[in-house]
């Protein structure tokens, strides 16, 4: 791995070393002017901010979630996009302004398929308040403007592992016709090596076993995306738009744990392996109607359907000197969603601009299990067959209203009523549900401070929910293979779930400067309601793990960013985050929200060496800390630090070439989870190892 990195720190920083290959020309004189991204947040009540196309292919991520950790108050912890330390429905992600089906992957869409990000930090009557952290809405290109064809072609590189990939993107314009298609093929190999160390002890703290686990696993996935758009203007003006988000994925991967006993007893198998074939496809396709009303105002209505299909084929094989066992399980699991929305639009005055809409949806989740398990020689043990469905209707209504109450004082004010109804019944369950509703009133404030043009005040206050998925709510049994325990339970949903409720406050400072400059720093505090937490208890000898609504709780944190131009050729960015919260149902210390990263900060530098060669890095270092799950359980994750780096070389006016590095430290990943019962006590304790990959991009406008 070492001899990879200097391999690879170097190749990144050639041009640099020999840039005697790239025609040399002094330097022009370049004026430097304030982003659209930075006008925009600048200007918008609800400090939004707009992370450009161009930030998001700046390091040759080969998924979303990659590009937006480097983003002020962002996070992704395994896989999971949050703000504010909080995911898994914390933060409502959003593609083109609507919500996004469950089940539905942030990269599933790639990055070069993207115009641009918003993030809101609070909430919106229109975009919606299942955002207790924030949302991130994702906007997928737009058709129009003249006739382009733009292809991409890319491999990236691990220690014995080649990822290739390819994208195009075809758009023109036919009169009032505008047409686009994105596609993106991908395959990605992944290589997981951990080492698990499991340590149990009596009630007196005595070692009563001890063991080391060694885990391999392999996963190859091929995943094709199409991103099709037409825009079609009417001879009244009207204009009518479909677009639709298609991905197809395929999947095997195979794993096997060996298992060294030190102290104590071998787990149930202790030798054992596994393998899988999945295939998941996603479709998406909205129609949306745009009518002129009278000189200014305008009426949209939008129709949307989703569609989500995953279907796994699972086998495990685990032996030991008493037994053996053959699991095979076949599952699927389907979601639906439609959707009608709409919302009219339009200045009142020279001071007012009105939204009015509404929002309807249902999404249905059928989830089928089927569980064998045999001998090697094929003696029936067990049979679990499972079958269950769930429904969530949903149907909101919203006012707003932006107000310039003066040149220098704005305000948003606005509410939205959201309704909900779940329904879940199954094979061996009778239909159980709920109603529920939540009214959301929103304020915001920009203060433009009297006798300064760069500086600004900003204030908002929400009441904001979080619903609980279709998944948490069917309660089907994801069972344990090996090792089942208070660290490794099965886990089950729980129908009886209920929504969480938060009020919300927001407030910051920003400071603009320079040519495109800022420095800001916020605040927010939350107060949660009816916290979803997880119960562990035992069900016929079988740990299980269930979630539950109990108490309340509260979120704080401070977050700062800032970004600057040091002359003509280096730009410097930075921004951390300190995410703080308590659990009331939950003994201290570390009674915190389950999985909340508790810090992050990123350090980034982009030096333009030429017109020609740009060159940059980015180092994110992220904190998880300890957090107590419950009286008797602790999870702790080490802090994690990843250095990505590139360099962009403008071949000509068509053609650039992208050699980038991502995890170039190599950072291994430990966390590990305790349990301290009455009268015994156990810890897994997990380290997963780094790795590397670099990516060479080739961009071509044909």
């Amino acid at each position: 791995m070492n001899r990879l990195l200097a391999v690879a720190l170097p190749l990144l920083f050639a041009p640099l070393a020999h840039s005697q290959i790239i025609p040399m020309s002094p330097m022009p004189s370049v004026e430097v002017k304030a982003t659209a991204g930075t006008d925009a947040r600048r200007n918008d009540t609800a400090a939004r901010l707009t992370v450009s196309r161009a930030e998001l292919e700046r390091y040759g991520d080969s998924t979303l979630s990659a590009a937006l950790k480097r983003q002020p108050g962002i996070s992704v912890f395994n896989g999971d996009v949050r703000m504010r330390g909080l995911g898994a429905g914390y933060t409502q992600i959003l593609v083109n302004g609507e919500p996004v089906a469950q089940g539905f992957a942030i990269d599933s869409i790639a990055p070069s398929l993207i115009e641009r990000i918003e993030i809101l930090r609070s909430g919106s009557a229109e975009y919606g308040t299942q955002a207790i952290a924030g949302t991130i809405n994702v906007i997928v290109k737009k058709p129009g403007g003249k006739a382009r064809r733009d292809l991409t072609l890319g491999a990236g590189a691990r220690p014995g592992y080649t990822d290739p990939s390819a994208s195009l993107r075809v758009s023109d314009q036919h009169g009032q016709l505008a047409w686009s298609v994105g596609a993106d093929l991908t395959r990605l190999k992944t290589e997981y090596l951990a080492t698990v160390r499991e340590t149990s002890f009596g009630a007196a703290g005595l070692p009563t076993g001890e063991r080391a686990i060694d885990e391999r696993n392999y996963s190859s996935t091929t995943r094709l995306g199409l991103t099709p758009r037409l825009s079609w203007t009417l001879a009244n003006n009207d204009k009518i738009e479909w677009q639709a988000v298609l991905d197809r994925m395929r999947q095997t991967g195979r794993g096997a744990m060996s298992e060294t006993v030190q102290l104590g007893e071998p787990t149930q198998y202790p030798d054992n392996s596994w393998g899988i074939a999945s295939s998941a496809h996603s479709e998406r396709s909205d129609l949306t109607w745009t009518h002129a009303v009278g000189a200014d105002g305008k009426l949209l209505v939008k129709a949307g359907v989703n569609r989500n299909t995953r279907d796994n084929d699972y086998l495990f094989k685990g032996a030991s000197a008493r037994e053996t066992l053959a699991r095979s399980v076949l599952s699927d699991v389907i979601d639906n969603t439609a959707t009608l929305s709409g919302k009219y639009l339009a200045p009142i005055g020279q001071t007012h601009s009105l939204g009015l809409g509404w929002d309807a949806g249902r999404t249905s989740r059928s989830e089928f299990r089927l569980q064998r398990d045999t001998t090697f020689a094929g003696r029936p043990l067990f049979t679990l067959d499972e079958d269950y469905q769930a429904a969530i209707t949903r149907l909101a209504i919203f006012a707003q209203d932006e107000w310039q109450l003066t040149a220098r004082l704005q305000a948003y004010l606005g509410a939205r009523w959201e309704a909900l109804r779940t329904v879940v019944e199954g094979r061996t369950l009778e239909a159980v549900g709920g109603d529920s509703s939540v009214l959301s009133p929103i304020a915001s404030l920009l203060w433009k401070l009297p006798d300064s043009e760069k500086d600004q005040l900003r204030l908002s206050l929400s009441r904001t929910y979080k619903a609980p998925t279709s998944r948490m709510l069917v309660p089907r049994r994801y069972t344990t293979n090996n090792a089942n325990g208070p660290n490794n339970p099965d886990v089950r949903g729980n129908p009886s779930l209920r929504p969480e409720l938060a009020w919300g406050i927001d407030a910051g400072y920003e400071r603009y400067f320079g040519k495109g400059g800022i420095a800001s720093i916020s605040a927010y505090g939350r107060k949660i309601e009816q916290v979803t937490v997880q119960t562990l208890f035992q069900e016929n000898g079988v740990w299980m793990a269930s979630p539950f609504n109990s108490g309340s709780a509260r979120a704080w944190g401070i977050e700062f960013d800032t970004k600057t131009a040091v002359g003509t050729a280096i730009d410097l960015r930075a921004n951390a985050a300190r995410n703080w919260s308590r659990l009331d149902a939950i003994p201290g210390p570390d009674n915190r929200l389950t999985d909340q990263v508790a810090a992050n900060v990123n350090l980034g530098l982009d030096y333009r060496h030429s017109p020609a060669l740009t060159m940059g890095m980015n180092f994110n270092l992220q904190f998880g800390g300890t957090t107590r799950l419950a009286a008797e359980r602790l999870a702790y994750s080490a802090p994690g630090r990843t250095l990505d780096a590139y360099a962009l070389w403008k071949v000509d006016d068509g053609m650039q070439l992208r050699l980038s590095g991502a995890n170039l430290l190599a950072h291994d990943d430990y966390s590990s989870l305790t349990y301290q019962g009455a009268s015994f006590g156990t810890t897994r304790e997990i380290t997963v190892q780094g790795r590397m990959k670099i990516k060479l991009t080739l961009e071509k406008k044909l």
